[in-house]
């Protein structure tokens, strides 16, 4: 076989560059649901695009070869022996006592293969060079009496750039004496895959290949693979010299023969694509085998890139490319090509490979800088980085029951449920949504709308509370209650203005309005948070801020049995501060770890006086969600109880329903702090998610009933029958009852019919300072003395 470079041309980009600027994948991100399946389809195109110019390069080409060489190894099978290699080996030239055997040597050689019975015989080897006159006439009268049979080699003048020759043809005094065979072939990078053509132009003539003659094709001109699954060490080879000496034992009737030369010396020996060496004649003989059974169908890379088209422009409709198909759509392309191989039946699976890669990892990022993994919603950054800033108003829609929501099941699948929301705000027509992004990010949704005047604001706000209460309800009845935020200030960038719209809606839910618009009003509020925040710091370091101390009340005996800690801050210029403001500020800007350290701090050493008095006292500190998330809580508390020498069964920290008491960490943060007798309770309880198998699962001693359930107690049914269920399921789960917010004796003696453990409220007292609570436990136990 003789070897011609098939480096592919330098490809012309100058078409394909126009094409790629032309595309609209290039063009500005839209915005909507619609803009997001474009940019979708749009990274699908890209890929097959890739996948496309990799396969017209041949870039794949190494992996391909050495993929359908594997793919030959599984289907390994012997050939047929209908071919005979004759082998020029290393034992003929010791035997002839030469470098390669003479003409006249070969003209014996041909009668003796005749006389055997072969039916044809191909010379693998273009006797060009020149001989002695005597050699020459004996082979050339030889081969004449055999035209027809027999066929010498010739290859075709080749020039790759790098190399040039100018082709071989048998020498004149042979040339009229018998036909000649192609002895062309191609050999892939790295030497992982050979190419024969069927015939090739030699002159003005078309040349058989030697594979076409061995294998008497007669189809259809092209270039084919060999099937390498045939063993070439199963194609009979009898040695040169033993055939003259007629020492061979291979039978030769009506076979076919192939001389080649086979010696270490020869040149023609190529790389079997697994490894190894073989002469090049093994390969004609390969071809040959192949073509006996047809041309093979070489499909290239058409069906699979079509295939992975498909697949991606599938996978694009969807918000997040399921990995299940991707992997599936990659592992098909191999097996469907393995199985194609035993029909002879080949195609290119790596651009098709290449385009489900590149598209499968561009949708995946596109979906994980759009969409929540775990809900499938829109992210902010998405809307951050893609919303449009002019003509809009920005909304935020909190909502407040979401908890509610999740408790009466919509917690199993929150993305639908979140999806039904959002449709319900896509099909509004007074929403002016339109098709823009909806973005879900904790309990808040965030879009843009084109903007209203601003006594228009509040009444479309309500009607857009009133649709989603309307068309939201879930199983049980629950409907959507929240606050809208609205950020109108069109100058301020998006990322600005989304933020504002989340703080409005915020600050309307701590208030309980419906909607918030982040005018000059709101950004005065805004600016005072600001100020408080320095002030806050400010008031912690100078020990400023003050704590008052809420008696809690066995409602049996009436006796004090605890205090709840709360911050009184009063300041001498902003005036009184809002404990939900302090620690709003706190938490919005990071400084909640050290107000709950300062009030803890406070409240223990004011308190080491009230356990003097009464060694079952019990302090109550309030501690955020946030801060308990922290494994800083542990640190603080420990470090405090020992500078004050605190007791820890003497205090109980209350976390807030919303205080997610299930996540894994907080619980082993609870349990940190368990260890040192620390009770916990469940502040706010009524107004979250919580649930009887959720109370069970969360490691609490104490439940304290939210005060909207209690004030209303004495008028309602309904408060009556919440507190009387709530007091049964906690005392069921060995839970103490606490309600808050008692105003009236009414109130109390419900509550202590119902078996209510403590009470605490202004029927009782309100917050006083430490000194004034121990003249309240003075007096108390003045009277148990007497």
């Amino acid at each position: 076989m003789k070897h011609v470079s098939n480096a592919p041309n330098e490809p012309h980009l100058g078409a394909f560059g126009l094409l790629l600027r032309r595309l609209p994948f290039l063009g500005r991100a839209s915005t909507g649901r619609t803009g997001q399946r474009a940019k979708r389809r749009r990274i699908a195109i890209v890929a097959v695009v890739i996948g496309l110019f990799a396969a017209l390069i041949e870039l794949p080409m190494p992996l391909e070869d050495g993929f359908k060489a594997a793919r030959a190894e599984l289907r390994t099978r012997e050939a047929p022996g209908d071919i005979v290699v004759v082998a020029i080996d290393d034992a003929t030239l010791n035997a002839l006592a030469t470098d390669r055997p003479t003409r006249r040597q070969d003209a014996q050689l041909v009668d003796r293969i005749f006389a055997q019975g072969a039916s044809r015989l191909v010379f693998d080897r273009a006797y060009a060079d020149p001989a002695p006159p005597e050699d020459d006439a004996a082979f050339a009268a030889e081969l004449r009496q055999h035209r027809g049979q027999v066929w010498l080699g010739a290859s075709p003048a080749a020039d790759n750039g790098l190399q040039q020759h100018a082709g071989l043809l048998p020498t004149p005094a042979l040339r009229d004496s018998v036909a000649v065979a192609s002895m062309m072939g191609q050999s892939g990078p790295f030497g992982l895959s050979v190419r024969f053509p069927t015939s090739t132009p030699i002159g003005a003539d078309e040349i058989p290949s030697i594979s076409a003659i061995l294998g008497e094709y007669r189809g259809e001109e092209g270039w084919y693979r060999p099937d390498l699954a045939i063993d070439a060490r199963s194609i009979p080879t009898v040695s040169y010299a033993e055939i003259l000496s007629g020492a061979g034992d291979v039978d030769l009737k009506g076979k076919t023969v192939v001389v080649a030369p086979t010696h270490l010396g020869s040149t023609d020996f190529h790389n079997l694509p697994l490894g190894g060496k073989i002469p090049g004649v093994y390969f004609h003989v390969m071809g040959a085998h192949t073509l006996q059974d047809g041309m093979p169908l070489d499909l290239s890379w058409y069906p699979a890139m079509l295939f992975a088209a498909m697949v991606l422009f599938a996978q694009a409709r969807r918000r997040r490319p399921l990995r299940a198909v991707t992997w599936g759509a990659i592992g098909v392309l191999p097996v469907a090509a393995t199985l194609l191989d035993a029909s002879r039946i080949s195609i290119d699976v790596f651009p098709a490979l290449i385009a489900l890669g590149v598209g499968m990892v561009r949708l995946n990022l596109h979906a994980g800088k759009i969409y929540n993994k775990s809900t499938n919603l829109v992210l902010r950054e998405a809307l951050e980085t893609t919303g449009d800033d002019a003509k809009t108003d920005v909304y935020a829609f909190k909502i407040t029951n979401l908890g509610d929501l999740t408790g009466t099941g919509v917690s199993k699948d929150l993305g639908r449920f979140v999806e039904r929301v959002i449709d319900t705000l896509q099909g509004a027509a007074q929403s002016r949504v339109g098709d823009r992004q909806i973005v879900f990010e904790k309990d808040t949704l965030i879009w843009q709308a084109t903007k209203l005047d601003a006594r228009d604001l509040h009444k479309n706000a309500e009607g857009l509370i009133a649709l989603l209460r309307s068309g939201t309800a879930v199983q049980g009845g629950a409907r959507i209650e929240g606050t809208i935020g609205i950020e109108t200030n069109r100058t301020l960038p998006l990322e600005t203005r989304i933020h504002n719209a989340i703080q409005a809606a915020e600050l309307g839910s701590r208030k309980r309005i419906r909607s918030v618009i982040a005018d000059t009003k709101w950004l005065d509020l805004r600016e005072r948070r600001i100020e408080l925040l320095s002030e806050l710091d400010k008031a912690m370091e100078e020990r400023s801020i003050g704590i008052g101390y809420q008696p809690k009340v066995d409602l049996l005996s009436g006796r004090v049995v605890g205090a709840e800690a709360l911050i009184r801050w009063e300041h001498p210029e902003l005036g009184y501060i809002e404990p939900t403001e302090a620690v709003a500020v706190a938490e919005e800007h990071d400084r909640i770890d050290e107000l709950t350290a300062y009030v803890v701090d406070r409240a223990l050493e004011d308190a080491g006086a009230a356990i003097a008095l009464d060694p079952m006292f019990k302090l109550a500190v309030n501690v955020s969600a946030q801060t308990l998330g922290s494994v800083m809580v542990l640190y603080h508390v420990a470090r405090l109880r020992s500078r004050h020498r605190f007791p820890g069964k003497n205090l109980i920290i209350e976390v807030t329903e919303s205080t997610p008491l299930d996540d894994i960490a907080v619980r082993e943060i609870i349990r940190g702090l368990q260890k040192d007798d620390i009770t916990f309770s469940i502040d706010d309880f009524g107004t979250g998610h919580s649930t009887l198998a959720y109370l069970g699962q969360v490691p609490s001693a104490e439940l304290k009933i939210d005060r909207r359930f209690i004030m209303n107690l004495a008028t309602s049914e309904d408060s009556l029958a919440v507190v009387k269920g709530t007091i049964e399921m906690a005392h069921t789960l060995g839970k103490v009852v606490v309600a808050e917010g008692i105003e009236d004796d009414l109130t109390a003696e419900r509550l202590r019919r119902l078996g209510c453990d403590i009470g605490q409220g202004f029927l009782f007292s309100p917050a006083v300072a430490m000194d004034e609570l121990l003249l309240m436990l003075e007096e108390e136990y003045s009277v148990a003395c007497a």
